[in-house]
């Protein structure tokens, strides 16, 4: 059985200055934005949306590299 292609619901975003300063683990995920919001994943996991880049915790950011 064929698997069928889902589109992404989301665009990955260039990184702003105030989310690379959080901690330098921030280089080490990608950041996007869907329709509820900004997160940031690697290929094992993402975080929930948050208003803004800025808006993402710094301890989410680490965990969230140390998964990838």
């Amino acid at each position: 059985m064929a698997k069928t292609k889902k589109k992404k619901s989301y665009v990955t975003v260039t990184k702003p200055k105030e989310f690379l300063d959080k901690t330098p683990k921030a280089t080490g995920v990608t950041l996007a934005k869907e329709k509820s919001g900004y997160f940031c994943y690697t290929h094992r996991a993402r975080s929930k949306s948050y208003k803004s880049p800025g808006a993402i915790p710094k301890s989410v950011i680490e965990f969230i590299e140390s998964t990838g």
